[in-house]
């Protein structure tokens, strides 16, 4: 019989097993953030991550970490630097490497890129430590390089900033839509009919756009059987969708009207996720 990994979902046999994990580094790791009160991860992992086994904690290289850190800190009182980091799957990873680095002191800013595989670090000279911080994420299954990536051009709109715009136009559309077949008179009949398809389409697009990152990661947490955060907005559009499916049936609601409200609801979520990123990286 098989079942998954308590730490990282991982399927395997009972039978080879450790108490419910599939490695002994699972389980070491699993106790590691129930003790420091980072239960969360589990709540934003939505996909399986690479089991941990057996690791020796001796392959930091301590050394570089602190030539690195010496090298960045001999020209400002404020460092300001991007680190490759191995071992990110989900979004919780990415959560879980903020908490960690955030929690050593003198870091005043640290941000995770599960796209880009990176950490940026932001630190006072003081009594921050970058070999312990490499070392402690090293207990939880990551890898920071020893040495900074290569400043690069920093894009002006982030993925999530841009997917919360288009959302945001095509939800304007819905709504100027909405409003001319809602206080317009000659908007009857097949001119009615036209702009309900239409505002049909802008909200699909917008499902598309602002939506489908909520239903991905749900779909995945499910997969890996797992509650997933992101579950309660899902829950909140397919219950308005439904709402709005049984009025529009019923001749209750226009159909422009009832796109708009569920292209509001999704542009509302996206964009508070946006924001909410955006806080954490000022």
């Amino acid at each position: 019989m098989t079942t998954r990994c308590k730490h990282c979902a991982t399927p395997f046999a009972e039978s080879s097993g450790v108490d419910g994990f599939c490695c002994a580094g699972c389980r070491q790791v699993y106790q590691l953030i129930q003790q420091e009160g980072l239960g969360d991860y589990y709540r934003k992992q939505d996909r399986v991550a690479q089991p941990l086994k057996d690791r020796v904690l001796t392959d930091v290289d301590v050394q570089a970490l602190r030539r690195s850190q010496s090298e960045l800190e001999s020209s400002a009182e404020s460092v300001r630097a991007v680190f490759e980091v191995e071992g990110m799957s989900c979004m919780g990873c990415a959560w879980l490497i903020e908490r960690l680095a955030c929690n050593q002191a003198s870091c005043s800013q640290a941000v995770a890129s599960l796209s880009q595989h990176t950490l940026t670090l932001e630190w006072r000279r003081a009594d921050f430590d970058l070999s312990a911080l490499g070392s402690e994420l090293f207990k939880f299954g990551y890898r920071m390089s020893s040495t900074p990536m290569a400043p690069a051009a920093s894009s002006r709109l982030s993925p999530l900033a841009l997917r919360f715009l288009l959302t945001l136009v095509f939800t304007v559309n819905a709504a100027i839509l909405a409003a001319y077949q809602q206080f317009a008179t000659s908007a009857v009949g097949e001119g009615g009919a036209l702009l309900g398809l239409l505002s049909l389409i802008c909200l699909c697009f917008t499902l598309l756009l602002g939506a489908a990152p909520f239903f991905l990661s749900s779909y995945r947490a499910i997969q890996i059987r797992r509650w997933h955060s992101d579950w309660v907005p899902v829950a909140m559009i397919l219950a308005l969708s439904a709402l709005v499916a049984y009025q529009c049936i019923f001749s209750v609601l226009v159909l422009s009207l009832g796109c708009f409200w569920i292209a509001s609801l999704v542009c509302v979520l996206i964009g508070a996720r946006w924001l909410g990123a955006f806080i954490s990286t000022r």
